[in-house]
């Protein structure tokens, strides 16, 4: 909380010089505090793997289903985004995941942003590695998910594995997908 309270206080100092001095906004920009680059750490490293651009495909409620996947560091390197495409002819689906590893509470956090809107952004997923699997819950008050990452390193391939939570508290199968780099 420090650390944002000294964030925003220098940033509001920034702003205030620049009004009073009149040097413009492509000053106050380039004032900007330094970049919060992510510190190198197996966890970082872990996320970095789904850099690049990857085939998608698997099933979604039982249904084949195909996707374009794009990874990249965004937000000055403060999180992973991976953009999800549906390659359907009018593409049906669209999402945004932005993954990120919190060293200090030491677990990772994702935000899945879709077509859907507002409504299912509301819930931020937590979670634990164990060597190359990542397993996030986001607790939906109408019923949790929990997505399962893993890395396959002999195949440098990506599964995702997501499971929905019935009222009773069993788990069922939502949808399950492998990610393979795209051949260019």
């Amino acid at each position: 909380m420090t650390a944002i309270r000294l964030f925003i206080s220098v940033r509001a100092a920034l702003c205030v010089a620049t009004l009073v001095v009149g040097t413009g906004v492509q000053q106050a920009v380039a004032a900007d505090p330094p970049s919060v680059q992510t510190a190198p750490s197996p966890d970082n490293t872990y996320l970095d793997g789904l850099r690049g651009d990857w085939d998608m495909t698997g099933t979604l409620l039982g249904k084949p289903v195909k996707y374009h996947a794009r990874g990249e560091r965004v937000l000055q390197g403060g999180f992973l985004r991976l953009h999800l495409t549906d390659l359907g002819a009018a593409p049906a689906y669209e999402a945004e995941l932005f993954l990120g590893f919190d060293a200090h509470a030491g677990d990772y956090i994702v935000h899945w942003l879709d077509r859907f809107g507002a409504a299912g952004a509301r819930v931020v997923a937590t979670g634990k590695r164990t060597g190359e699997t990542l397993v996030v819950q986001f607790p939906y008050a109408e019923g949790a998910f929990r997505n399962t990452y893993k890395f396959d390193p002999k195949s440098h391939s990506w599964s995702l594995v997501i499971e929905s939570q019935a009222a009773g508290g069993a788990w069922s199968n939502f949808a399950t997908y492998t990610l393979v780099h795209s051949k260019p």
